[in-house]
């Protein structure tokens, strides 16, 4: 288990225990204290925890196709934990078997297999196939390339999008994907994030319609997405909260976890009286923090 950082005090921890139906341990450490926020998560919301083969079989499926170890594993890694099926294909043969196999949401394709006509194969390749347009998949290219014409070239032949292999290049994967999949879904409205402060790695969210299901789900997706980033310092701006459910109130147990876990913070803003009202319960006298504006909540960092 990862090593949090959460700072309660005798009587919130007591608390956090008695709310989560556990008994208070005689020595109250990060590792019960988060066993207790993953207990109080599943009295709030029991289904998100009972995942049936059915429902893990919705998760978008990704085939990742390169030759270099490395990248494979920072992709794999990184996308298997933001909840995401990967599938790997490390040369052209394999590519087109595995693309025969199953349907797939996204593709990210390495332009170099070892050499560009490989990857712009594959580009050819893949949009021939009837179940491309069927299914929406949605191909990225990546590459270290900065040759215009191959640019240009991959686009010709169908790319969706052209990702170049900086630093930070497979968390920019991450992060345009999940922009893809609230398009998608059409709820790219309800949960908007900004990147604050590279830096400090400060991220903010502003949820709209919070009390519809389906929101709590997309700011949940949009946490992990921060936090599987290097953003564990978030501000939920609530302005557009006018009630909470129990579906929410988890998702922001997850969020305070997830943030925690990586040394980080998540805060709230701008939250109206009848919800802090809720919030202040579940959350043991402001263990998470609200602040009044935005600002004030960056200022914290």
């Amino acid at each position: 288990m990862e090593n949090i950082n959460i700072l309660l005090s005798k009587d919130q921890a007591e608390k956090l225990f008695q709310l989560a139906g556990l008994n208070v341990p005689s020595q109250i450490d990060n590792n019960s204290v988060n066993l207790a926020l993953i207990e109080l998560e599943k009295k709030l919301s029991p289904s998100q925890f009972i995942k049936s083969e059915v429902e893990l079989s919705y998760s978008p499926s990704i085939l990742v196709v390169d030759d270099l170890e490395i990248s494979i594993y920072q992709l794999s890694l990184l996308l298997t934990k933001s909840g995401y099926n990967v599938y790997i294909a490390r040369n052209t043969a394999e590519a087109a078997d595995q693309y025969k196999k199953r349907h797939y949401q996204y593709v990210l394709l390495d332009l170099f297999l070892p050499e560009p006509e490989d990857g712009l194969g594959l580009l050819d390749l893949f949009n021939s196939q009837e179940k491309t347009a069927q299914d929406n998949t949605k191909i990225i290219v990546i590459s270290g390339t900065d040759d215009k014409n191959l640019i240009s070239e991959c686009f010709v032949k169908g790319a969706n999008e052209f990702i170049e292999k900086s630093p930070e290049w497979h968390k920019n994967i991450l992060r345009h994907i999940r922009r893809l999949e609230s398009e998608r879904c059409g709820h790219n409205m309800e949960v908007v994030s900004n990147i604050e402060d590279k830096e400090k790695k400060v991220a903010s969210i502003e949820v709209n319609n919070f009390h519809r299901e389906y929101v709590s789900q997309e700011l949940e997706k949009e946490i992990l997405t921060l936090v599987n980033s290097g953003y564990f310092n978030i501000v939920v701006d609530m302005r557009n909260v006018f009630n909470i459910n129990t579906k929410g109130i988890s998702t922001l147990i997850a969020g305070f976890r997830k943030c925690a876990e990586g040394g980080g913070k998540l805060l709230l803003c701008n939250v109206r009286s009848s919800v802090n009202e809720t919030l202040s319960y579940v959350f043991l006298d402001n263990a998470l923090q609200i602040y009044k504006d935005k600002e004030s909540a960056m200022a914290s960092f």
